[in-house]
């Protein structure tokens, strides 16, 4: 099925679909970060907290994680507002 031509004495094959290496479809984000929170929970239970890199990438994901449940921040007054608090 396939044609060689020459052209200028150089072959040239014609493009063919079946000729192209077939592209796997890109992992699923959502999978991906489920599978490395998988990871680092099994490597920190099962290591008890050795301090290692992943020790440590582990306890980064966790924090960020759990900051929504953690306590609210001090509302930062404005210094103008608090300037004018004082002297009033």
């Amino acid at each position: 099925m396939r044609r060689e031509t020459e052209l200028d004495g150089t072959k040239v094959m014609p493009v063919v679909a079946s000729n192209l290496p077939a592209v796997p479809k890109p992992a699923d984000v959502a999978d991906v970060l489920h599978e490395q929170l998988d990871y680092l929970i099994d490597h920190a239970s099962e290591s008890g907290t050795c301090g290692c890199s992943e020790c440590q990438r582990y306890f980064r994901v966790r924090s960020a994680l759990l900051e929504i449940f953690g306590e609210p921040e001090p509302r930062q007054v404005p210094q103008r507002a608090a300037a004018i608090s004082i002297a009033a």
